[in-house]
């Protein structure tokens, strides 16, 4: 009886068309994903539907009824309530009184004025949509509201509807909150779901996903999958994945979109609950040049100096530097041979910084300081259970991070040579393939290789291929030994006195005698340019003179130098250290005796500052 009354009454709601609620519908179609699953949980344990709950739009249209079972909703409200029915002007309501207030609100029976809705009670809450970018600032309202025929009015769900629209709005909140942080990672996102419809639909993207691909931005939230991604027979990783909700990290996936290939790295997380109609795929796109780049820089592997910081005036050292940014502007390898010390590393990070890849990543491996056994997943990285011990996830290879940039294989010739045939299958197909991996990876980067040994006697001695020499050698850089560019001595001596002083905090930088600097110009520096380096940071910090004496080098000299080519004239050879207030009047005149009355030479003599002389001087009233 109930059923056909309600069927044979008047309607009193306006409706809009079948297009004006597509439109409304679709500004809120993410808490409507959102509330489809929560009453599919919700209805789901309910053994009847005493009530319906519908969504409305902030302009009172009726947007939605759960549940969507036709005949479910014709037992509680007939033909009287449908969707599409506009509730603005029916008189007073709930829901028009929420809508107008931005409260919560509850009618039954009498209130209202519409004879109609006497017949039920109304039980509704606003919900406030949050934007995506400002969490804290409404964009729009619209609101829910529990419905149910008088004879079912229980005072229990106006609790049920306000905590339903609390629910949805710290959901909705917390997904935008998230998403801030994935927008801030730099990456392409993208997340398809495969259980709000009979099609894969896609739930989030962002604009670095279309700046990824290479598209223009476009609206495609809840639209086919199809839409940006081309369906089977194409992508087939990318649809095994969503199909069979694979979890990857850091994956190689080729993307075909509208007809185009983009080489891509993927990482996923996976959700699948099927009692909630939830259940996708959300996917972190970047690039092997992004990514590399990010772990480069994280691990301060950058290339820091430049040209400017080669010291010297040497002519041959100005044309040893000329050749090597010409060096620069080419993709070619490099090789950089020379003595142990002579700046190898320097002029490798100087040639990138001055090439087109100046701002990717510079990777340095020393071929020599890896166990044998662990250069290869160094250099070309391993999939997951490539060996006992690998990671999870699997690693990238030195050749992976520095992708776009240049990669500084220093030592060159310790490498082993199984390995060494490896290498030059990737230097020759600029392909790689990780460890334990199948699928080879695209390789651009300039290599620089570098080494101190006699490469063409190992050549000769089969220990180096000479097709990996030549490949690697392209183009080359012979540094020259200390020895060669006596007269940048004394100006890389001076720099390194500064560089040492200034970083220590000494307060006045020392000077170097003419017979030090004699003698400096010498020896033969076996280590070259490291070794002096390292023997002037030695004496600027254990000596407090302010003068480098020639006896200072010679203490602190490696016992693999040959002999001084010059003799140390007696004066200048250093007594033992004295507290200047122990030295008396007939010491300070037996030194300036000795030392043809040269008060600096004298002041090395006794093993004090000048300063400290001209004070004795003075103290023992000692005239020139």
């Amino acid at each position: 009886m109930m059923r056909e009354k309600k069927q044979n009454q008047k309607r009193i709601f306006k409706q809009v068309s079948p297009k004006r609620l597509k439109q409304e519908r679709d500004k809120l179609v993410g808490l409507i994903t959102y509330l489809d699953r929560y009453v599919a949980k919700t209805f789901n344990k309910l053994n009847s539907n005493p009530f319906a709950l519908g969504l409305f739009s902030e302009g009172g249209v009726l947007l939605d009824l759960y549940p969507r079972d036709s005949e479910c909703l014709n037992i509680l409200f007939g033909e009287e309530i449908q969707v599409t029915d506009v509730w603005q002007d029916v008189g007073y309501n709930a829901v028009t009184e929420g809508l107008t207030v931005l409260r919560s609100r509850c009618s039954i029976g009498e209130e209202h004025e519409s004879e109609v809705l006497k017949k039920y009670a109304i039980y509704f809450s606003i919900i406030h949509m949050l934007s995506i970018y400002e969490p804290y600032d409404t964009e729009t309202q619209c609101g829910i509201a529990i419905i149910a025929p008088i004879e079912n009015a229980w005072d229990v769900y106006f609790a049920m509807v306000v905590g339903i629209s609390h629910d949805l709005m710290l959901n909705m909140q917390f997904k935008n909150i998230a998403t801030m942080y994935y927008e801030r990672s730099g990456k392409g996102l993208l997340t398809v779901d495969n259980l709000i419809a009979e099609k894969i639909l896609i739930t989030y993207y962002n604009d670095d996903l279309f700046k990824l691909i290479g598209e223009e931005p476009e609206d495609i939230y809840c639209k086919p999958v199809e839409t940006l991604i081309d369906p089977l027979p194409a992508n087939r990783v990318f649809w095994d994945i969503v199909a069979n909700y694979k979890k990857i990290s850091n994956f190689p996936v080729k993307l075909t979109v509208h007809g185009k290939t983009i080489d891509c790295i993927a990482s996923t997380d996976v959700y699948n609950q099927p009692s909630i109609k939830s259940g996708g795929v959300s996917f972190y796109f970047t690039t092997q040049q992004k990514m590399s780049a990010e772990v480069s820089q994280k691990m301060a592997n950058g290339a820091i100096k430049t040209f400017d910081d080669l010291i010297g005036e040497d002519e041959k050292l100005m044309r040893m530097i000329e050749r090597a940014k010409r060096m620069a502007t080419t993709d070619s390898n490099v090789m950089i041979l020379g003595e142990s010390g002579t700046g190898k590393d320097v002029f490798a990070q100087a040639i990138h910084n001055a090439s087109a890849r100046r701002d990717k990543p510079f990777i340095a491996l020393n071929c020599s300081a890896i166990p044998r056994d662990l250069i290869e997943s160094e250099l070309f990285g391993y999939e997951t259970g490539a060996f006992t011990g690998a990671r999870k996830n699997g690693n990238m290879g030195k050749f992976e991070l520095a992708m776009g940039g240049t990669i500084f294989l220093d030592e060159i010739g310790e490498m082993p040579l199984d390995l060494q045939a490896k290498l030059l299958r990737v230097v020759e197909q600029k392909q790689l393939m990780r460890l334990g991996g199948y699928r080879m990876i695209d390789v651009d980067v300039k290599i620089i290789a570098a080494t101190n040994v006699d490469i063409n006697e190992m050549i000769a001695e089969k220990r180096f291929r000479a097709d990996l020499f030549y490949r690697l050698s392209t183009m080359r850089l012979n540094l020259l030994p200390l020895r060669e560019r006596r007269e940048d001595i004394v100006l890389l001596t001076e720099f390194f006195i500064k560089k040492v002083s200034k970083r220590i905090g000494r307060e006045h930088n020392m000077r170097i005698s003419p017979e030090t600097k004699e003698l400096l110009m010498s020896l033969d520096w076996p280590g070259n340019v490291r070794e002096l380096q390292n023997l002037i940071e030695c004496i600027v910090q254990l000596y407090p003179d302010d003068m480098i004496c020639p006896q200072f080098i010679l203490e602190n000299l490696v016992s693999s130098h040959k002999r001084p080519l010059v003799e140390i004239p007696k004066p200048l050879m250093r007594k033992m250290y004295v507290k200047p207030q122990s030295l008396a009047r007939e010491d300070i005149l037996a030194a300036m005796k000795e030392c043809g009355y040269n008060r600096m030479r004298a002041a090395e003599y006794l093993g004090i500052s000048r300063r400290t002389l001209y004070r004795k001087l003075n103290e023992f009233n000692i005239l020139e």
